[in-house]
């Protein structure tokens, strides 16, 4: 006997999710959607996932194709309301953060009303670090999605704990990229979203989890050693681009070793916007137009725009500590932020500002012919292709490199003025 969904998917024939992997952004609203589980993500070459659809469960009911909120015209945007400088004045929360840690602030103020908070966390699974959003509900996790992760987080059944989260009267604070948040949105649709708070990150693009793995692999085979944790900003020097590892050396002792920018291959082709998804470099999201409550990034040339403010010039904000750009998209936002009062340092400030050195702001990331070098000595040859064509590329400044960063930041500090 021929089921009534099997004639359904007979007579219409396959979905199509994606026509060319520009269409795909990977927030596997699809796969969260779809009551079938008929969707799968898929890595191509180079670990890019994608969904796949298996025929034989699938019933063509269309809901993945109506959820896709990067291929449809049901995206909610909105403008920002406010712009702003801010940092927290909780030392030990800035510190854990990658910039002023407003985020952590924010999901702070969440979890002590009984609320929860989602992002990314490294999981430390089967021997490796792994990029995956998670669900927290006590501040002694928090500090796993605080810091910046330069590589594309997993979202499992994400959207769904959040629907039944927000269906049993709870707080949600969800913080993502822009994309991340969009499918969020979609995958609600039209339900109840005043417990809902959306935090959208300024967005460069995103390397696939593989290639950070196999760049994770080669710094191991480097130092002969296990990493067990890993930050992409390290502020033990002060607030700016250095990574850190955590690493056992052969001892089974533990270690930490600092990643400075120009001596690592992942970071800079990362800067460099050479090593994202096709969809990035056509992202709709990247511009003024905002898909969260309130955007954060790192507020870069912030002594430019304003001098003013900085304590160091007799303001209130040290940028030591680091300094985040703010901007308040929604009402909701902005009473969310308000209920901070007394644990955060304000100042007004402008998109015009912020967007100067927040490129993502206006437009997507582009790309070098670099790219294809990179991604065809990967496929063919692995990460320690890359990684030798990278030192190979930037010569005798490795040396340079090496040499800059054994001096002290202050040292470093002063040499920039000088120079």
């Amino acid at each position: 006997m021929i089921l009534p969904y099997e004639i359904i998917r007979r007579i219409m024939g396959r979905i199509e999710l994606y026509k060319d992997k520009s269409d795909c952004c990977g927030c596997e609203a699809c796969v969260n959607i779809c009551k079938r589980n008929a969707i799968k993500m898929q890595e191509d070459e180079y670990g890019f996932l994608y969904p796949q659809i298996d025929s034989s469960l699938c019933v063509e009911c269309g809901q993945c194709k109506n959820v896709c909120s990067y291929q449809n015209e049901n995206t909610e945007f909105n403008e920002p309301l406010l712009a702003e400088a801010a940092t927290v004045t909780d030392r030990e929360l800035c510190l854990k953060s990658a910039s002023g840690g407003i985020f952590a602030a924010l999901a702070k103020k969440i979890l002590q009303d009984g609320g929860r908070v989602y992002g990314c966390a490294f999981t430390y699974k089967a021997g490796v670090l792994y990029p995956e959003h998670v669900r927290v509900q006590s501040e002694n996790d928090l500090v796993r999605l605080q810091g910046s992760k330069y590589v594309q987080s997993r979202m499992g059944n994400i959207y769904k704990n959040v629907k039944k989260d927000l269906n049993e009267g709870r707080l949600v604070l969800f913080s993502g990229t822009p994309c991340q948040i969009s499918a969020l949105n979609s995958y609600l649709k039209n339900q109840e979203k005043n417990n809902l708070f959306t935090v959208d990150i300024i967005c460069h693009g995103t390397p696939s989890v593989q290639l950070f793995d196999d760049y994770l692999k080669q710094i191991e085979k480097n130092i002969n050693g296990k990493i067990v944790d890993f930050k992409f900003r390290d502020k033990s020097g002060g607030w700016g681009l250095k990574g850190s590892i955590i690493y056992k050396d052969k001892r089974n002792q533990l270690r930490k070793k600092l990643l400075p920018v120009q001596l690592s291959s992942y970071y800079t082709l990362f800067l460099d916007s050479e090593t994202y998804r096709e969809n990035c470099y056509s992202c709709k999201y990247a511009g003024k137009k905002r898909t969260g409550d309130i955007t954060l990034g790192d507020y870069w040339g912030v002594e430019d725009e304003h001098p003013e403010i900085l304590a160091e010039n007799g303001g209130r904000l040290d940028k030591s500590k680091g300094i985040s750009c703010v901007l308040i998209n929604t009402k909701k936002g902005q009473q969310l932020l308000d209920c901070l009062e007394e644990k955060i340092e304000r100042v007004p400030s402008s998109y015009e500002k912020i967007a100067k050195r927040n490129n993502q702001l206006k437009c997507p990331s582009s790309h070098s012919n670099v790219r294809d070098t990179i991604f065809d000595l990967y496929k063919q040859e692995g990460y320690s292709a890359v990684d030798q064509w990278y030192f190979k590329h930037i010569g005798i400044k490795r040396y340079v490199y090496k040499l800059w960063n054994f001096i002290p930041r202050k040292a470093q500090i002063l040499i920039k003025k000088i120079i």
